[in-house]
């Protein structure tokens, strides 16, 4: 810029600061955001600093007082870990209140709150009172074994007051003051080469203590993790643990009781030395009214800056534990809580650009390009314009300034723009009419324009590398499937097992180690799930719990669990009546069936799948067999005491698989007992009421009988 347009720019940031701390200081309103409004005042202090003739007395910045991996083992949930939906403003968490006392059929409730800190999830397993597990969320059914951090966590116990076994849940974090500390040290701003072989490689410097305390968890070497001082809050107990609240030993040294609500289950933690929030940052409401309150005092940065660890929301329960029992889940979220998000962090930047990027499913997405700005504790360079109706909504131009944020913190999305802030040299974005990679006309009937071309590269390309990530095929990156794709290498997913070691050879970055470990990671995956399949395949509006529902009907129609049995039921399936049958599956409805059932009658599916067949796929059907002729069908069961050859989770597995329910406490619905030693209570309850007393013998013997008939069903 010459003088003039300097001149001119520093103009237009003093009035636009003066307009807005007029706003915020005087008229008590908000016409930028807070961090807007600062990061302003820093670029016109910078303007200054580069031309300090032009620094006028009456400049804001000049008044006084103004404000200046080898792998980490995987490890099956002994329950399904839920996400919680989230909540916005004041109405999503009346309508959220309405829902709940609907189902309950009650006027009057009570809810919990808590800090949401802002940590990993983890869940532990104690058993007789030691720690034996620490697992990370994963995708709710699997996740990392991190045992050996997780025991460096200061506040945790790796021995319980009592020898219970019990599965719990909750936050791992990192103060903010040794955040701070840590931040300075050379400990995490060393070589972007790690010391040990971690799965992720950290980067050089941590954007805040949440991404600290994740990377320290999956560390390798515990000694590292222990440098870091991480901390821990508890704050669910799984349902895993509820027949067992009360131990069996006679070493017993507090009194438990079942907890009742969430106040309970804090005092079952305290008697056990568990950690958890302090009780001044957990409070009980009567109505949702004095909930939005909460929310309100903790929506000020100014409130959560009193705190010496980060909170992201304010998580809100039904304070009754045998309400929340009764509401239940969805297929990803429970239904007896929601989380409250404070407002985003938001920021202005240039916009530069906008690029179209074409998803797997044909989608177009605007992407903005945007001068670098930090945001939320990262850089943000691209952001979602979401699609052509939000850009013209919003009015945005190529060459605005506009205010950027991170949606539900974690989507970068622009806001809108700062209208007072343009030159006059703004351009009008204007949408294409044609896919930008294989320049076929688009769909713009739908408020999302699509590429219907089904060879069309991007989706192509798209498609492969979700298939892969999705299987979780370590060395099948972005990068390397666009090159396989221009080498020629790969066309279906199915090509990935077609790879050989002299092909990968041709491939950039492929060394000697790295083609065996992808060679090895793709033999792996050799036996899957169909469901898993059909999720990889990002079939449109199937997601991974429809996929499953699916592939649990399909299993039940075919004549045996094999690829050949399924490609066989491709090629005679009626569309018609499939489609039918589809919709009348929980939780899937009329285009969800219609998607699933135009996706299977396909002749590029049905090739796909033979093709699978072709590199000895395997299908593997762990959920969906059940043998209904087995001693459990129909029976309801409650498992107690402690067991010599079979784990609780094991005798579990074959009660669910055998047609049976397990049950969490004895009362007059169960049938039968399984119980080992040390039975205790539950033993001459089971007794009063006339249950059926199954003894471990009488388990071992059908898994032995079952394990000989599967022994030799393999022989043919």
């Amino acid at each position: 810029m010459n003088k003039a347009q300097v001149q001119a720019q520093m103009d237009l940031l003093r009035d636009k600061i003066r307009e807005a701390n007029y706003a915020y200081f005087t008229q008590n309103r908000e016409v930028v955001p807070e961090s807007v409004r600062d990061q302003l005042k820093q670029e016109l202090i910078a303007l200054e600093t580069q031309h300090p003739d032009l620094i006028t007395a009456d400049s804001p910045t000049q008044r006084v007082g103004a404000a200046l991996d080898s792998k980490l083992p995987k490890i099956t949930h002994k329950n399904r870990k839920y996400s919680l939906g989230d909540a916005f403003n004041a109405n999503e968490l009346m309508e959220f209140d309405e829902r709940v006392k609907k189902f309950l059929k009650v006027e009057n409730l009570e809810y919990s709150c808590e800090l949401k800190v802002d940590g990993l999830n983890i869940t532990l397993w104690y058993e007789s009172g030691k720690l034996v597990r620490a697992i990370t969320r994963g995708d709710g059914f699997i996740g990392e074994d991190v045992t050996h951090s997780i025991r460096t966590c200061e506040n945790l116990p790796l021995t319980l007051t009592s020898e219970v076994d019990l599965e719990v849940s909750g936050e791992v974090f990192i103060e903010k003051s040794d955040f701070e500390v840590l931040s300075r040290s050379t400990l995490i701003t060393q070589s972007a080469e790690p010391k040990v072989d971690l799965e992720v490689v950290e980067e050089k410097k941590f954007a805040n203590a949440r991404n600290l305390a994740a990377g320290s968890v999956r560390q390798l070497d515990p000694k590292v993790a222990a440098e870091r001082h991480l901390k821990i809050f508890l704050y669910e107990l799984g349902d895993f643990s509820r027949s067992t609240l009360i131990s069996q030993s006679d070493m017993l040294k507090v009194d438990l009781d079942s907890p009742k609500t969430q106040t309970d289950l804090f005092n079952f933690f305290e008697k056990l030395h568990l950690p958890h929030q302090p009780n001044t940052n957990f409070t009980l409401h009567n109505d949702i009214q004095s909930v939005i309150k909460f929310c309100d005092q903790w929506s000020n940065p100014k409130t959560r800056e009193t705190l010496n660890y980060d909170i992201d929301g304010i998580v809100i329960k039904v304070h009754r534990l045998d309400y929340r029992q009764r509401l239940g889940h969805t297929a990803k979220t429970a239904k007896y809580a929601i989380a409250f998000k404070f407002p985003a962090e938001e920021k202005f930047t240039k916009l530069l650009d906008v690029q179209y990027q074409v998803g797997r499913t044909g989608a177009i997405t605007p992407v903005a390009i945007l001068d670098p700005v930090d945001l939320a504790g990262s850089t943000v360079a691209r952001a979602t314009l979401h699609n052509r109706e939000e850009i013209e909504r919003k009015g945005v131009k190529i060459g605005d300034q506009v205010i950027v944020r991170k949606a539900g913190d974690i989507i970068p999305e622009v806001l809108e723009p700062i209208i007072d802030l343009r030159t006059g040299d703004e351009k009008k974005i204007v949408f294409p009419s044609h896919c930008p990679e294989c320049e076929v006309a688009l769909d713009l009937e739908e408020t999302v324009a699509r590429c219907k071309n089904l060879d069309c590269p991007a989706r192509h390309r798209q498609s492969l590398f979700y298939f892969a990530n999705t299987l979780d095929i370590e060395g099948l990156g972005p990068k390397s499937i666009k090159a396989m794709l221009e080498l020629n290498l790969i066309h279906t997913p199915s090509d990935f097992w077609q790879l050989k070691p002299l092909d990968l050879a041709t491939v950039p970055g492929f060394k000697r180690k790295k083609i065996e470990n992808l060679i090895t990671a793709l033999e792996a995956k050799k036996i899957l799930t169909l469901a898993e399949i059909f999720t990889g395949l990002g079939i449109r509006l199937i997601g991974a719990e429809n996929a499953k529902i699916f592939a649990r009907y399909i299993r039940e129609h075919l004549e045996s669990p094999t690829l050949p049995a399924l490609n066989q039921f491709l090629e005679t399936f009626d569309a018609g009546a499939l489609q039918d049958a589809f919709v009348h599956l929980d939780s899937v409805g009329e285009k969800v069936a219609l998607a699933m059932s135009d996706y299977l009658k396909s002749d590029r599916t049905k090739k796909l799948f033979k093709d699978f067949e072709s590199v000895n796929i395997e299908l593997h059907w762990p959920e969906e067999i059940i043998d209904n002729n087995s001693i459990f069908t129909g029976k309801k069961f409650v498992i107690t005491g402690s067991f010599e050859t079979l784990s609780r989770e094991e005798i579990k597995q074959m009660v669910t698989k055998g047609g049976g329910k397990i049950l969490s406490a004895i009362s007059g619905n169960a049938d039968v007992l399984i119980c080992g030693s040390k039975a205790g209570s539950k033993l001459k309850k089971a007794q009063d009421l006339g249950l059926a007393i199954w003894e471990e013998d009488k388990i071992t013997d059908t898994k032995t009988s079952n394990d000989e008939a599967e022994g030799v069903l393999s022989l043919f």
